[in-house]
């Protein structure tokens, strides 16, 4: 080959790779602005040429997988004042992250706007507690400060130079734009089309743009600013707890260090879904200013051999390069799992090992803490749960009462239009058992929903305001979270659906209510309250039905535990339901766990016929009743026609504390039942006749359950129809011919049975 066809050939050989732009920014702080730079951006000058952009030129900033966003203008970093010279870096001030509701080291899009804003006609600006004189004076001092801005976003929060009768200066916040010439520039989607939003830019001109002061600052617009401390109610606690264990290793780690210790570098958050973890980090962050990196399963795990541990290194190193830093594990037991467990492979077995040589290099990585959150703490490796690693686990509960008055109460703060007092609040709380935060939240906001369905219904939505029945309704549809697996309808009964019965409503009353009532007393006292009942008695007297009325009368979270349902042929595993269901009525304590039939739990271990399984099942009930880890808030309730088939050290003081004998139905209480059964049945032609014709039919059914005197309504009411099919009324001879053909269930002898054991246990 001739060196002249060489040299032809030469500038093909090599080709030049092409430059690409990140998809995706990580948001560092940029520091040093003013006024006139509360929007600025600075983008690597690489990223400006081949975006392309220009120095000025406007982008819509947003979130991975939103189309609604804040407005910047572009500026070119100092790449010599970066950690380290990376293209995919977009320096934020910090009111426009907060506009934008993001944390350092979040990765955020940007999309180049073409046309230029309009100057603003109205601009409407915000504070709390003006008086007539301060918007006066804000009156004069705006017109100077909003000329500064380059750019008027609504939810920009800048000092307004006026100071209050305290000597504070004012902050206030722009909460509105108008501009009939302005395109919706930060609604725009990626295709350039326009969708509904509330965030609108604009440029500010002294003589053409009107300022407005409002006293409501909520008044047209809510600004999503960063979560904070203050927003999150029912955790102080667990608030506080963190403050000390991650404000002072990521800001003054030489507290430790002078004392020739290593700081605390891991906190695991463990509770149900919905209680908070995720925002108390959130919250932790943003107070701390701090470099957020979050690891979870999905975006981390992938099929190549050794990626994954490459990825988390690479996490690891960013959080020590960007100090101060947290590190998020969210779901942690997904992504480093028991190694003794059969869920546990090769993958996550790697995962786990190099989690913990990077916790355990994380002593001398500086300002550095990593955050766990899990709502299945013993599901974690062991290795991860011990000091050095995560040194201290917080729980972050089921919300109690205190708490959940407490996020009510900052809920309905943010609501402007309702008549909800905080007597009505304090009686929400009270009556949202298992709720979670989360459950709160949108317990609100089907509140709000309900309301408006009201007001478009009778067309008064100026004049709607938010009441106690809206709420109310809202709760029929929010189901708790803490219960959801084992959620029940509770039944519409109350007390006076039961025909007589007194003695046992009203022990099931002190049972229940009194502790909750009392629960001073019981403290000051040092009074245990009672932890279980048995009711016993003939079939069909009404021992299931007074369950049902306690489960709504009460409020109480209720679980319902059918006996058969916990056995399970697989060894092991009817002890786990036994306690599951144990672990699920603590957490959503106080609460009431129902054992209908409960003699198939519990026969006695004497009984030859008895199986292994049967008595492990036993043995793990007592364990849960009275067993080393004590029982608070929850109450056992049990229900059997069998009461001599129950072992014995379950009707023991302290377990099964009390012993109710429900007998049949006497004829007060028939006369009850009747009552309730026969409503729209027609009896007599006043109500004379028809107390008389109730007492004659109480009388006629001596000896019948509860159960058989309701089958007894029910057949005469049947016989009517099949008589006339057009029948408005049941007649007694309907009854009579019903009275025929009912059979009797009770014997005298099996009265006997339980008038005799109801001497010897009852309590």
């Amino acid at each position: 080959m001739s060196s002249k066809s060489a040299k032809k050939k030469e500038p093909t050989s090599k080709k030049e790779v092409k430059y690409k732009p990140p998809k995706e920014f990580m948001v560092r702080p940029a520091d040093d602005y003013s006024i006139k730079d509360l929007a600025t951006i600075l983008l690597h000058p690489e990223v400006i040429e081949n975006l392309p952009l220009a120095v000025g030129s406007f982008v819509k900033i947003t979130r991975p997988g939103s189309t609604t966003g804040v407005v910047g203008i572009v500026e070119e970093q100092d790449v010599e004042d970066l950690l380290e010279d990376r293209s995919d870096i977009i320096q934020m001030t910090t009111p426009l992250r907060k506009l934008c509701s993001v944390m350092l080291g979040e990765r955020v899009s940007l999309l180049k706007i073409s046309k230029q804003p309009k100057y603003a006609e109205t601009v409407t600006v915000g504070a709390h507690n003006l008086t007539d004189s301060l918007k006066e004076a804000l009156q004069s001092s705006l017109p100077g400060i909003l000329d500064q801005f380059s750019l008027l976003q609504p939810g920009f929060s800048f000092p307004s130079g006026v100071t209050d009768t305290d000597g504070k200066e004012i902050n206030v916040f722009i909460t509105e734009i108008n501009t009939d010439l302005l395109p919706n520039i930060s609604a725009l989607n990626l295709d350039g089309q326009s969708t509904p939003s509330s965030i609108a830019a604009s440029l500010f001109h002294s003589k053409s743009t009107k300022i407005s002061i409002s006293d409501d600052i909520f008044s047209r617009y809510n600004p999503s600013a960063l979560v904070d401390y203050s927003q999150i109610g029912g955790l102080q606690k667990q608030i506080e707890l963190l403050k000390t264990s991650v404000s002072l290793p990521l800001h003054q780690p030489d507290l430790f260090t002078n004392f020739g210790i290593t700081p605390p570098r891991g906190i695991l958050l463990h509770g149900p879904p919905g209680t908070g973890k995720t925002m108390l980090l959130r919250a932790v962050a943003n107070e701390e200013n701090a470099h957020v990196l979050t690891i979870n399963g999905p975006s981390v795990i992938s099929k190549y051999l050794g990626e994954t541990e490459s990825t988390i290194r690479d996490m690891f190193r960013e959080a020590e390069l960007y100090q101060p830093s947290i590190i998020f594990i969210d779901e942690i037991d997904a992504l480093a799992p028991s190694r003794n467990s059969d869920d546990a492979g090769e993958t996550e077995s790697r995962i786990v090992a190099s989690l913990l040589t990077l916790m355990d290099g994380m002593g001398n990585a500086g300002r550095v803490v990593l955050v766990g959150a899990t709502n299945r703490p013993n599901a974690i490796d062991q290795a991860l749960r011990r000091p050095g690693r995560f040194d201290q686990e917080v729980e972050v509960g089921i919300p109690d009462v205190a708490a959940r008055y407490d996020i009510l109460n900052l809920q309905f703060k943010k609501m402007r239009r309702h008549e909800i007092s905080e007597q009505d609040i304090k009686e929400i709380a009270s009556k949202t058992h298992g709720y979670v935060g989360a459950d709160l939240v949108a317990l609100c906001r089907e509140t709000v929903m309900k309301a408006i369905k009201r007001g478009l219904d009778f067309h008064n939505l100026d004049s709607l305001k938010i009441g106690l029945s809206d709420v109310e309704n809202a709760m029929l549809d929010i189901r708790p979270s803490a219960m959801r697996e084992i959620f029940l309808e509770t039944p519409k009964i109350s007390w006076t659906d039961i025909g007589g019965q007194e003695v046992v409503k009203q022990k099931l009353k002190e049972m229940v209510e009194l502790p909750l009532i009392a629960a001073e007393s019981f403290q000051r006292l040092g009074v245990s309250a009672p932890k279980g009942l048995l009711l016993y008695g003939p079939p069909g007297c009404s021992k299931t039905l007074t369950a049902k009325a306690l489960a709504s009368e009460s409020g109480l979270n209720f679980l319902a535990v059918k006996g058969p349902e916990i056995f399970n042929k697989y060894v092991g595993e009817s002890e786990r339901a036994i306690r599951e269901v144990f672990r699920k009525a603590r957490a959503a304590a106080p609460s009431i766990i129902f054992f209908d039939e409960i003699d198939a739990l519990s026969n006695t271990r004497d009984d030859n016929n008895n199986t292994t399984a049967s008595n492990n099942v036993l043995t793990s009930l007592l364990n849960e009743i009275d067993g080393v880890e004590e029982l608070k808030g929850v109450v056992i309730l049990g229900a059997t026609n069998r009461p001599d088939a129950i072992d014995p050290a379950l009707l023991r003081p302290g377990r099964l504390d009390r012993h109710i004998y429900v007998p049949p139905p006497d004829a007060a209480a028939r006369y009850q039942i009747l009552d309730n059964s026969t409503k729209n049945f027609g009896l007599g032609g006043n109500e004379d006749e028809r107390g008389k014709l109730l007492t004659l039919l109480s009388e006629l059914t001596e000896g019948c359950s509860g159960a058989e005197v309701v089958l007894l309504c029910q057949e005469s009411g049947l016989a009517a129809v099949m008589e006339d099919t057009n029948a408005e009324k049941v007649e007694l001879r309907h009854f009579q011919k019903s009275l025929d053909d009912l059979s009797l269930n009770i014997t005298p002898e099996m009265i006997a049975f339980y008038e005799d054991f109801a001497k010897r246990y009852s309590r």
